[in-house]
């Protein structure tokens, strides 16, 4: 299975490639999973069987449980659930055992922060940033950022993207989208054309994505933007090679196959001159607000200037985050709304009740188009997510033992069907529950509730929980909703079907929106 994701994804590369090197990163990976697996026998924790999660029963060698994972992976973790409680480990190629979490029990793993780490965890599954580093650290060493310190990238994020800031990008976003629209999806009336969703919005989103985080001057360069779309692609397939690799043909696959250094030459090159504008004063006072100048201006630890360098630097992780999320959730949306014609009906004449006053901020205050947007989320997320890294042996309510280096993944879809933790409104004592059961896709749910597509809690992960929920969400929702809103106005969209096509599932855990394209028909 795992060899057979390695091939699909060389298949969307040139042939070239797949015939020089798929042979030896297929063998190189068999050995390698070998060699983990028996690593695995041969170091067990030093900690008592009876104390650590059940490992579910039938996992073959090499493999592990994947095959019967992969076949219906609701059906599985509900049987797991059942079977062996709200705790239990599951090999997994290339992961080893991974420790699955259900139910409450994902809350306690994301709030215990010296004891389990998501960027970490994350980081194991996919390495972006040390994608990055194979790919530049000949040309630049970003610095090393204390656990104490504010975050370069995260607080300017946490602090500067709140629902009541963002509309400092709204003509920013209006801007790159009717411009991205007009030349990559320019469609007369009754003109059809197959739509290749993922890739056409990774490059509508990175329109969006590079003037708002780089500023307009730098994030309308055309190379950029093109860059940025393509950066996010090669992360993404580097990643998961070097998730599953040894070490050193992994690092030789992504210098040679997907390095991203032309990328980081684009982002450096172009950024750096503008900040060293707002660093000399150049820029003045009253320079447009950005991502990179938040960076720039955020202090390090000791009180001193970050280096403009840095501060450019950090854009690569922004631009991952925003373009490949948004791309994701967005695919998502179009693929629920092609199959559901009356769906689309119902929202394009809601749009239409806005008039000429059609903005990212009145398009969010839109019920049937916030519910729907909070339904794909809820409905279109991973199996198994939220991957942290346990940093400690760590005792858990369960009275069971996760022992340190494990990864612990939450069960989340598991989580979006269950009655017993759904929100319940505070007036009239009901359940937000709607009329259709939680195993159904109903865009109308959350219709007339009091509950927001950025109100997060155990029964909606997908955006995180407490105070380690996504803090751009607020800019994600609001940004893919106006995309939705303009593309509603513009084209009819369908299946070829009028089916609903399957997602992509990698590994019996994490869900890619279809393959198929889409028919796009202009109105």
């Amino acid at each position: 299975m795992i060899t057979d994701t390695i091939q699909q994804i060389y298949v969307k590369n040139e042939e070239a490639i797949k015939k020089q090197f798929l042979p030896l990163s297929v063998a190189a990976t068999v050995t390698f999973l070998a060699y983990k697996l028996y690593k695995n026998r041969t170091q067990q924790p030093s900690i008592d069987d009876a104390l650590l999660p059940p490992l579910v029963r039938g996992a073959k060698p090499i493999i592990g449980n994947l095959l019967d994972l992969q076949k219906d992976p609701a059906k599985y973790l509900d049987n797991a659930k059942d079977i062996y409680g709200p705790c239990f480990r599951i090999a997994i190629p290339g992961q080893g055992k991974l420790c699955v979490v259900t139910g409450p029990l994902v809350s306690e793993v994301m709030k215990a922060t010296k004891n389990f780490s998501f960027t970490q965890g994350i980081e194991t599954l996919v390495p972006a940033a040390k994608v990055v580093e194979i790919s530049y650290r000949h040309k630049f060493v970003a610095e090393t950022i204390s656990p104490r310190e504010k975050h370069p990238i995260i607080y300017p994020i946490k602090h500067n993207f709140k629902e009541n800031q963002i509309d400092v990008f709204s003509e920013r976003i209006q801007t790159a989208l009717k411009s991205a629209l007009d030349q990559e999806l320019d469609l007369s009336k009754g003109e059809e054309r197959v739509v290749d969703v993922w890739n056409t919005l990774t490059i509508l989103i990175s329109n969006i994505s590079c003037p708002c985080f780089a500023g307009s001057k730098v994030g309308n360069n055309k190379e950029l933007i093109a860059g940025m779309a393509q950066f996010t692609q090669k992360i993404i397939k580097a990643g998961i090679f070097l998730s599953v690799l040894p070490t050193w043909l992994g690092n030789f696959v992504v210098r040679r196959f997907f390095s991203v250094e032309h990328e980081m030459d684009l982002i450096m090159t172009l950024l750096v001159p503008e900040l060293e504008k707002i660093r000399n004063g150049q820029s003045g006072d009253d320079y447009e607000v950005t991502f990179a100048s938040m960076a720039l201006n955020l202090p390090k630890e000791d009180g001193s200037a970050r280096t403009v360098q840095d501060a450019a630097y950090y854009f690569n992780n922004i631009a991952l985050a925003s373009i490949h999320t948004t791309s994701h959730f967005a695919s998502f949306a179009l693929h629920e709304l092609a199959c559901r014609p009356e769906l689309i009906q119902d929202l394009r004449s809601e749009v239409a009740t806005l008039g000429a006053n059609r903005t990212p901020e009145s398009v969010a205050k839109l019920p049937l188009m916030d519910s729907f947007f909070r339904e794909v989320l809820r409905v279109d997320t991973d199996y198994l997510g939220m991957h942290h890294l346990s940093l400690q042996d760590t005792i858990i309510s369960t009275g069971q033992v996760i022992p340190k280096g494990s990864l612990v993944v939450g069960a989340l879809e598991q989580a979006h069907r269950d009655l017993r933790f759904l929100p319940v409104d505070e007036e009239t004592g009901e359940a937000f529950k709607g009329e259709n059961p939680l195993e159904e896709f109903d865009a109308y749910r959350f219709v007339g509730k009091k509950i927001k597509s950025t109100t997060v809690g155990l029964e909606y992960l997908t955006f995180g929980l407490g105070a380690h929920a996504c803090p751009g969400r607020f800019f994600a929702a609001n940004e893919i909703k106006y995309v939705l809103a303009e593309m509603l106005v513009r084209y009819d969209v369908k299946t070829k079907t009028g089916k609903r096509a399957q997602d992509n599932v990698l590994l019996g855990m994490t869900r890619f929106p279809p393959s198929e394209p889409l028919i796009f028909t202009g109105l």
